[in-house]
């Protein structure tokens, strides 16, 4: 990841939906079982990672969101370490949450993070990868077959994810999941405003 200014990083990443699971994901003990906030009325995101092999919990806080002048596939990111008391006091506030399972997966000399969710998103399966720069994003190799590239579409974010009601999942993800080779879906989560 790229600095920018003194405490945020630059991260580039290309996501993709996939309608299955890469053969033989499940078997490994390598990933985390992952758990997000995102808090209500932020930028911010509560994080607790924990390792499948048993290693310790990681606990953090994060903030990620995309300036104007940042194309789809950057985001600005600033991330630190919670302690345990500190993350049990900030997941006391309100937020929309998240959980999944994220899996390494390598193919062709690249590492994906292959996203298995849970809950209202249960069925959802994303892969993404992070780029050095723009030059290597435009010039990633093809992923597998069947991958649909959904990078430029926000919908696909945590931020809009978390939260989503599983009937919006199952009319509108879940038939692209099924055989679509595009994706038109956008999903604005209900604002301040709204509730």
């Amino acid at each position: 990841m790229n600095r920018i200014g003194k405490y945020a990083c630059l991260e580039i990443e290309r996501r993709y939906l996939l309608r299955k699971l890469p053969e033989g994901l499940r078997v490994q003990s390598a990933g985390w079982r992952i758990f997000d906030r995102y808090i209500a009325g932020t930028r911010l995101r509560l994080r607790r990672m924990e390792p499948l092999n048993g290693d310790p919990v990681a606990y953090k806080l994060g903030q990620k969101y995309r300036s104007d002048s940042q194309g789809p596939a950057e985001t600005t990111m600033t991330n630190f370490y919670l302690d345990r008391a500190e993350y049990d006091r900030l997941i006391r506030l309100d937020g929309r949450d998240l959980t999944k399972t994220r899996y390494p997966f390598r193919y062709r000399d690249l590492l994906y993070g292959i996203d298995v969710f849970e809950g209202n998103l249960e069925g959802l399966v994303l892969a993404e990868i992070e780029c050095e720069s723009l030059d290597d994003f435009e010039n990633l190799a093809l992923p597998p077959a069947g991958w649909i590239d959904v990078t430029e579409n926000a919908s696909f974010t945590g931020g809009h994810l978390a939260g989503l009601p599983r009937e919006v999942f199952e009319a509108t993800i879940l038939p692209l999941m099924e055989g679509a080779s595009h994706c038109d879906f956008r999903y604005r989560q209900p604002s301040r405003n709204d509730e």
